[in-house]
């Protein structure tokens, strides 16, 4: 078994799927919903995942940066709460102050939600921008007495599903918008859109087509054109021969390769392409650069 960091420096983590095979994350109550316990002690940096589940995470002690897809941070300190939906693509950051992070993350099957909200006679009111939940101290010792439950293996699946309905109607009372969140992220479909600014900071992505680009941001290639323009106010085929450039420029200024090497990793298919290109920015072919050296 993994870390989380070990599991995170080559994968996404996909949740729950994920979670069981982790080192520092246990499983406390399992069935069609569940509940897992992770304890990090450690930095855990840039971590990418996504649920394919609704899932609320509740933090124990600790503090965890979530960056959401256009890049909007939420800081989730000690007994807050966030909603994720299904397919949602998030960035997390935990670094460590004085306390380690010990989170609750909460799967909620789409059959209990519905038992839920059919409860309460729910009615659609609004939407509500996806934010914290706020909780008050009656959540708190709610998560402290599932840890005392955890080492009954005598539970049966009713009470489990009795303690979740719990849980909802606590965050209900708590938070006067959880009801009309708690519907939309179980009305949310769709692959994972990742972070565009995130994953556009990788230097693997310059020998990638922009199709190729686009199909790894989970949006298709129109969708991926309207938020790039949005976020960097240019075109992708601008932006990417411009990174590729620049980057061509760094490793003829820092390294060994070849032309032809450095043509082939930014992309290039066509060296002759990638001179004309590089000479029509610097106003040098790469062989020149590389003989002012």
């Amino acid at each position: 078994m993994k870390t989380v960091a070990e599991y995170c420096e080559k994968h996404i983590l996909v949740i729950p799927q994920a979670l069981h095979e982790m080192q520092d994350v246990s499983l406390l109550f399992s069935g069609s919903s569940s509940i897992f316990y992770k304890q990090l002690s450690k930095d855990l940096l840039d971590v990418e995942f996504h649920s394919t589940m609704p899932c609320l995470v509740y933090i124990e002690s600790g503090e965890e940066v979530l960056t959401t897809p256009d890049n909007r941070q939420l800081t989730l300190t000690e007994n807050t709460a966030f909603l994720l939906p299904k397919g949602m693509h998030l960035h997390s950051d935990f670094v460590k102050s004085t306390d380690s992070l010990n989170a609750f993350l909460v799967f909620f099957d789409y059959n209990l939600i519905s038992e839920f909200l059919t409860s309460i006679r729910f009615q659609e009111k609004r939407t509500h921008d996806l934010d914290k939940v706020q909780c008050d101290q009656s959540i708190q010792h709610y998560f402290q007495s599932l840890l005392l439950l955890k080492s009954n293996t005598h539970l049966s699946q009713a009470f489990i599903q009795t303690k979740l309905l719990e849980l909802m109607h606590l965050l209900a009372m708590a938070d006067k918008n959880f009801s009309e969140r708690l519907y939309q992220v179980s009305q949310m479909e769709g692959g994972p859109r990742r972070n565009l600014q995130r994953l556009l900071s990788s230097p693997e992505v310059l020998a990638l087509s922009i199709n190729d680009i686009a199909n790894l941001s989970g949006r298709s290639l129109s969708s991926f054109t309207r938020d790039f323009k949005r976020f960097y106010d240019t075109t992708p085929k601008k932006w990417l021969q411009e990174k590729r450039l620049k980057r061509a420029n760094e490793l003829l200024l820092t390294t060994d390769f070849s032309v032809t090497q450095i043509a082939s990793e930014l992309g290039y298919d066509n060296v002759s392409h990638f001179i004309k290109a590089f000479k029509a920015l610097y106003e040098v072919t790469p062989k020149q650069l590389k003989q002012l050296i």
